[in-house]
């Protein structure tokens, strides 16, 4: 939590600065009222970390960052509470490349694949100009997990939460850039190891953290 209040901090000084020198457009724009479509990309990282109990009353652990391209779309909705806070939602999917590999105390190879992940969020803005936008984001997660062993892949459609913080700005009438930090969980949950019958199962937990830009089309 201590890099979403570090990102946090950065977002609200980027906007401060920005509210300073005013907004990039010069005519009124349309943007943060009404609904919006968008395309994102940027850097991810998931962390997998594994817990092994065994019979003989033995546990290990072992932890997997991967990082690599993140990449997808958005779809949502503005309404302007005032002239200066908005209230959205949104929805978005995403990818992300690359493969991630750890070992528990007996030496042992998981694999780890990221597939997609689909969000639904809120989010509560103040605009600082016109034309500039810093919020904050929250909502439902959903992510698919593949871990595997050697012998197969476990499949697993994880639910959990992520939070975020932004800053958005018109770069045109109906068009902005924004960028983004992203912080998600998706909790624990037991996974039955065929390579270790009668001896022990394995625990699973996934974080991640994610920094993306976008642009998002206004109409």
């Amino acid at each position: 939590m201590m890099k979403f209040i570090f990102a946090a901090s950065a977002a609200l000084a980027a906007a401060s600065a920005s509210a300073q020198v005013g907004s990039v457009v010069s005519e009124p724009t349309q943007a943060f009222n009404g609904p919006y479509i968008g395309i994102q990309g940027g850097w991810q990282q998931d962390e997998q970390r594994l817990g092994l109990a065994t019979a003989d009353g033995s546990f290990y652990r072992a932890r997997d960052r991967t990082s690599g391209f993140a990449y997808g779309g958005q779809i949502g909705y503005d309404y302007r509470l005032s002239p200066h806070f908005v209230l959205g939602v949104e929805a978005s999917a995403t990818g992300r490349t690359g493969d991630g590999r750890s070992y528990d105390g007996y030496n042992n190879i998981y694999d780890l694949r990221v597939g997609r992940t689909f969000n639904g969020t809120g989010r509560l803005g103040y605009l600082v100009n016109p034309g500039g936008l810093v919020y904050v984001r929250g909502g439902y997660s959903n992510a698919r997990f593949d871990t595997g062993n050697g012998t197969g892949y476990d499949v697993e459609n994880r639910d959990g939460y992520t939070v975020g913080v932004g800053y958005e700005q018109a770069i045109a009438r109906a068009v902005t850039a924004r960028v983004e930090y992203n912080y998600s969980e998706y909790g624990t949950r037991n996974l039955y190891d065929a390579s270790f019958a009668n001896e022990g199962n394995v625990t699973s937990n996934y974080r991640r953290n994610a920094v993306t830009a976008g642009l998002n089309f206004h109409f």
